[in-house]
């Protein structure tokens, strides 16, 4: 394919997906770059997870292991949250169901990405029944390269910034790859 092709295609699937391309507005003095997309991988931990819930109105994801809590992170969700569930591509919500860890890799824009099975059966259904396209692409992602040494987690916490995309900080996506398989449950609560 040449190369024009495979740069217009990356960038249309990255517009099409649930992840925003740049993060949230940099704070002043702040500069971009990108992350390397191999060697990010993390070993397993001991103790692993078995479900994973994130409850969307206090912006916490929850991970827990035989019906009890290992622990919490704070995350930071689609830019138009608000508005309630992921309807269709481009809307900038998070959406509310079930799913399942599909993959796990290093990503030059957020560090490292868990890519959920996000849209499931009801999802499709309801956006063929207003004739519009789910979306997909959907990740748990870390932070832009600008806050790639965590200075700013606190600033990118307390916004909504992603394209419906749930965002950790580097640390704590590092700490959920660790204690995650692919096939573990995700709920994603209003």
């Amino acid at each position: 394919m040449h190369k024009t092709s495979l740069l217009t295609a990356t960038t249309a699937a990255l517009l099409l997906s649930g992840c925003s391309l740049f993060g949230p507005s940099q704070p002043s003095g702040t500069r971009g770059g990108s992350y390397p997309t191999s060697g990010c991988a993390q070993p397993m931990s001991s103790i692993t997870a078995d479900k994973i819930i994130v409850d969307k109105s206090d912006r916490k994801m929850y991970l827990y292991r035989n019906g009890s809590l290992l622990g919490s992170m704070s995350v930071s969700l689609g830019a138009n949250d608000y508005q309630g569930t992921k309807v269709k591509a481009g809307d900038k919500r998070t959406p509310i169901g079930t799913y399942t860890i599909l993959n796990k890799r290093c990503h030059s824009v957020k560090y490292m990405a868990m890519t959920i099975s996000y849209p499931n059966a009801a999802d499709r259904a309801k956006a063929a029944a207003k004739g519009v396209n789910p979306g997909s692409l959907i990740t748990i992602h870390g932070q832009p390269h600008w806050n790639r040494d965590g200075h700013g987690d606190s600033y990118t916490l307390s916004k909504d910034w992603t394209d419906g995309c749930i965002a950790l900080t580097n640390s704590g996506i590092r700490k959920l790859w660790s204690m995650v398989k692919v096939g573990t449950p995700i709920t994603l609560r209003p």
